[in-house]
């Protein structure tokens, strides 16, 4: 999620400044000290065992815990961030990932008391979870935090951040998505999938997690003959693929791999069925897609379920059973006002407005590149995404 979010902003920057600018996405965790340069495994597991999970991100959320962690965590990752900032010198340092507040922080100071004549580097965090966030994506010490929702910009006012440092636009997600078709028959016809039937997108994230099979299946049975088509997308999960191919259908299923056009499939459908994560959940909202939502990361991703349910754009079971009644139920009544308040909820242009206001930050503190306002052509900025 963190990496989608940095590639979306990526791209953005490519869109609007073209080759103005030059953007670094960088993967810190090579840059940590042991046991940090092996995070991602350790949260694989633990998240498939949501005690340890829970335990983790409370106790890390605490003062006594962000104390002990970053004590640890900083070893070797300041030293390493100074001096790949002295190398590469960026004019602006954006992070994507809670955990990166505090080392690029003291990088950048540790940076400037190093230098005879210090460059001031600007620091921005972009917040990925919906709305309940860990504490360590707000610090005091950035020059803006973008935030996707009102919740997560009370969480950083009661981290002690301000107004004029915090700006809410929406979650960072692919510029494709402010650049949808609006003729879903044309689309469906496009990818090859009927174009008359209600039709239900089942995504299992990258990795193909969750109850997919059972949930498909579920869907089927209750399905009438030719009422409606499922389309599901198993991301890398290559076993998943062969056994949905494998069983004998008597709805229009179509079973998919991994894909790079999800806002083509997105907005050629009725309706998803997903986990709680939030880049997902920003991308259903945009296409305006009623989400039901079945499966979920304890703790960050738990408050997205209520959030979906009070803003009336979706519903959450994790029993597939009861999961295939709720969407055959909103066929049958509540399907086009939800998508309504779904399209209303929507941030489809948050990705660009985010950029534009990371390019003022450079304005803010680098003259040379804008003169009069305009970006010369024959200068570029360098930018700096950590994720």
């Amino acid at each position: 999620g963190h990496k989608a979010s940095a590639q979306a902003l990526k791209d953005a920057f490519e869109l609007n400044y073209g080759r103005n600018l030059e953007v670094t996405m960088l993967d810190v965790l090579p840059l940590c000290a042991p046991p940090f340069n092996k995070s991602d495994m350790y949260y694989d597991f633990m998240v498939k065992h949501p005690f340890l999970w829970r335990g983790a991100f409370a106790w890390s959320s605490t003062k006594w815990g962000e104390r002990v962690g970053f004590a640890w965590y900083k070893v070797g990752l300041v030293d390493n961030l100074k001096k790949l900032f002295l190398q590469t010198s960026p004019d602006l340092v954006v992070s994507v990932h809670p955990l990166l507040q505090v080392p690029s922080l003291a990088a950048l100071k540790a940076l400037r008391v190093q230098q005879h004549e210090p460059r001031r580097i600007p620091f921005a965090t972009v917040v990925t979870d919906y709305t309940t966030c860990h504490a360590t994506w707000f610090d005091k010490g950035v020059d803006k935090c973008f935030v996707p929702t009102v919740e997560t910009r009370e969480f950083g006012e009661r981290r002690g951040l301000t107004s004029s440092q915090l700006v809410m636009h929406g979650l960072p997600i692919r510029p494709a998505f402010s650049m949808l078709s609006s003729n879903k028959s044309r689309l469906r016809q496009r990818l090859g999938i009927k174009r008359g039937l209600n039709t239900v997108l089942i995504v299992g994230g990258g990795d193909g997690m969750g109850p997919v099979e059972e949930t498909c299946v579920a869907l089927d049975n209750r399905f009438e003959g030719g009422e409606g088509q499922i389309i599901v997308i198993c991301g890398r999960n290559k076993k998943l693929v062969k056994s949905l191919q494998k069983r004998k259908w008597s709805s229009n299923v179509v079973v998919l791999g991994f894909v790079s056009n999800m806002h083509e499939w997105m907005s050629a459908s009725d309706c998803i069925i997903t986990k709680a994560g939030p880049g997902t959940i920003a991308e259903s909202l945009a296409c305006g897609l009623p989400i039901m939502l079945n499966n979920f990361i304890p703790c960050q991703e738990a408050g997205n379920i209520p959030w979906v349910i009070d803003n009336g754009v979706g519903d959450y079971s994790n029993e597939p059973d009861e999961v295939a009644s709720t969407v055959l139920a909103w066929f049958r009544g509540g399907l086009r006002k939800m998508r309504k308040k779904a399209l209303g909820l929507g941030r489809p242009e948050a990705t660009f407005q985010i950029v534009d206001d990371l390019v003022a930050l450079i304005k803010d503190t680098k003259w040379e590149p804008f003169k009069s306002g305009i970006m010369a052509k024959d200068l570029s900025s360098k930018f700096a995404v950590t994720s």
